[in-house]
């Protein structure tokens, strides 16, 4: 199969990952895959092209080149140009296309076999792509570097235990801050455990039905009830969203301020650390795309074949 694999081009250039390291491009080309790197892949992790040519991969400087393979593999959603350069062809990239009805209107128009990242699980529903504990790591490293506070002096309030909140609640409990996790039947007193709080940590997934009626958790009006330069570090990042102040950030533009309540929900935590989350998603496409490359999009593997986006969500 020709693959291509493309670079991350947005946000300023602030995302520094590449999704296939050349260890992953060599294994892909043994297996007699031709694959097609987009020049300056890995520059962000000190990666040079030569050592991706030496693994075996093509060097190409135009996207069209990287685009207009069989099977395309990115990181991050495609832009609209990028989009535009493909038909026909299978994608495996991060797309949260449901919650991005145009996306979805684009995927269909051109024919674009996709698999989303995040929908690759197992028999049990862990993902298979996945850096999510790196994910409230990351978030609390920064969080902490915008506190006025010692660590050991915060006092944090996490809302879910949950995967998506483990590493949140390890990295804390590592550093000493004092933490209390709230459970689904305390929300009806969420004010009082707002109150005398440096931090709040949401790692809820929002139901849909939540989303559609606007329902909050936290609500802009209990803000107030944080100590002074507290800080609100969604993890989650799902959006609408419990806490009804979040929206999306990114790494070149990780927080704002709302009522004196500094706000991080970046979109991509793992682009923090992007040396040791570039390792750990080349990894795991590895066997993915063998499985593709072997098998086709019709024999491929139960996971990948029930995240291939089949539902046509833009009659909804």
């Amino acid at each position: 199969m020709k693959i291509g694999i493309a670079k991350e081009r947005g946000l300023a250039g602030s995302d520094k990952r590449a999704i296939i390291l050349p260890e992953e491009v060599k294994k892909l080309v043994k297996a007699g895959n031709k694959v097609f790197v987009e020049k300056g892949l890995g520059e962000g992790i000190f990666i040079d092209d030569s050592k991706y040519k030496k693994a075996g991969a093509i060097i190409v400087s135009e996207a069209k080149e990287v685009f207009s393979q069989e099977l395309v593999v990115k990181l991050r959603s495609p832009s609209d140009n990028e989009f535009l350069l493909m038909k026909g062809n299978i994608l495996i990239s991060m797309l949260h296309a449901e919650q991005n009805l145009p996306r979805l209107k684009t995927l269909k128009k051109q024919k674009i076999k996709a698999l989303p990242m995040e929908r690759i699980v197992d028999e049990y529903g862990d993902r298979l792509i996945d850096c999510t504990e790196m994910t409230g790591e990351q978030a609390m490293i920064y969080a902490y570097n915008l506190a006025m506070k010692s660590p050991k002096e915060c006092n944090i309030l996490i809302l879910g235990y949950g995967r998506v909140s483990s590493g949140a609640i390890s990295f804390a409990n590592k550093v000493g801050s004092k933490i209390k996790i709230l459970r689904k039947g305390e929300y009806k007193d969420i004010k009082h455990y707002l109150k005398g709080k440096d931090m709040v940590v949401n790692g809820i997934t929002w139901p849909k039905y939540h989303r559609d009626n606007k329902d909050y958790v936290v609500t802009k009006k209990m803000l107030k009830f944080l100590n002074p330069g507290a800080i609100i570090v969604d993890i989650s990042v799902d959006y609408p969203n419990p806490i009804e102040t979040c929206k999306p950030t990114y790494p070149n533009d990780p927080w704002y301020e709302v009522d004196g309540v500094k706000h991080i929900s970046i979109y991509g935590y793992p682009a923090l650390a992007p040396i040791s989350s570039s390792n750990r998603y080349s990894k795991q496409l590895l066997p993915l795309i063998l499985d593709i490359s072997k098998n086709g999009i019709k024999n491929m593997s139960k996971p990948l074949q029930k995240a291939l986006i089949k539902k046509d969500y833009t009659k909804e």
